[in-house]
């Protein structure tokens, strides 16, 4: 009892690391080493609940191979200023398809090889705004990961304020908290990609539903530019939910699309020139 007492009874400056409610007033006031160890401890797991280690290994594998996706795009896709419905339009009045819709069959292969290219432009654009997003995330992860590194640096200061590595009690069980410990980051890491992946499938189901009221469109346009700029609509929504399903197969490092993605990549090469026949 003596040496509880005076152990609670000793204080020792600990400079805050954040805005808490325990912290006192004054930040000179001094603060007893309870206090200390116990604020410490609640920063602590309050910063690592978000397990933000695990989440910057997934956001650091997702950046390189998104960075990689740029690249092989950017060698095959030429920039362009122009929007996509008007290209395609533009297109379509240079063949002269709204007035002769039956060259569009004719003509499918060549509209679905230039719906391709400018579908890769949307793919592109996309990339390069999730690329910038991630690291923007990344840069808020580092200085979480340094603000909980800081947490555990004063808090072994001040356990060795209190005892020296020869007296220390628990030694003979630090072994096993380092191994539940490590247990506990394999785990983290596997709930973080699939958290990851099951968000990216949420919002690729979200858009495709966004999507069909757009498809509906284009079997009811009067005229074929109010056709064109509909399926234009939806093949925006499309490619994104596509780009977010690649995005899911990405952090689970699954490579091999699942057949209704490609069934959907097929369709929308040969949107426009489906949307010039009523019977398609």
């Amino acid at each position: 009892m003596g040496c509880m007492a005076s152990t609670s009874s000793k204080t020792i400056n600990v400079p805050p690391t954040g805005s808490d409610d325990s912290w006192p007033e004054s930040v000179g006031k001094e603060e007893t080493i309870v206090a200390a160890l116990a604020r410490l401890d609640k920063e602590i797991t309050t910063s690592e609940r978000a397990q933000p280690a695990a989440r910057l290994a997934v956001v650091t594998a997702e950046l390189d191979s998104i960075q990689q996706e740029i690249i092989s795009f950017q060698e095959t896709t030429v920039p362009s200023k122009d929007n996509y419905s008007k290209t395609i339009h533009q297109m379509f009045v240079n063949l002269d398809i709204y007035r002769r819709p039956m060259l569009a069959s004719e003509n499918e292969d060549f509209v679905a090889n230039v719906n391709r290219k400018e579908m890769r432009r949307l793919e592109v654009n996309w990339l390069r705004t999730r690329h910038n997003e991630l690291q923007k995330e990344r840069r808020a992860l580092h200085a979480q990961i340094l603000r909980i590194r800081s947490l555990y640096s004063q808090l072994n200061q001040l356990l060795e304020s209190i005892w020296t590595n020869s007296n220390r009690p628990g030694t003979s069980q630090e072994s096993a908290l380092s191994e539940a410990c490590a247990l506990r980051d394999a785990l983290s890491s596997v709930s973080a990609r699939l958290r990851a992946a099951a968000e990216y499938a949420h919002a690729a189901a979200r858009l495709v539903d966004d999507a069909m009221p757009a498809w509906r469109l284009t079997s009811v346009g009067k005229s074929g530019w109010e056709r064109t700029s509909a399926c234009a609509d939806a093949c925006k929504l499309f490619v994104h939910a596509r780009c977010l399903e690649r995005g899911a197969r990405r952090v689970l490092s699954a490579p091999a699309a699942p057949r209704a993605a490609r069934t959907l990549r097929l369709a929308l090469d040969y949107a426009f020139t489906d949307v010039m026949h009523d019977h398609k």
